[in-house]
């Protein structure tokens, strides 16, 4: 899996580093990923105009 770091300020302004995934890694072949978030489950997908949606 390819990573990248990326800054950026807070709102205190201290920096913090947050990876950057690429999509195609996220979602693979099937197009779509599955995300658990405090209970509920989440669907990120890529549109076919190639867009990222997240529904519930």
């Amino acid at each position: 899996m390819t990573k990248q770091d990326t800054k950026f300020l807070t709102k205190d302004s201290s920096q913090e580093t947050a990876q950057l995934i690429d999509s195609k890694q996220l979602v693979g072949k099937l197009g779509y990923l599955n995300i658990l978030h405090e209970g509920e489950v989440y669907r990120l997908r890529v549109t076919k105009f190639r867009k990222l949606i997240l529904t519930k």
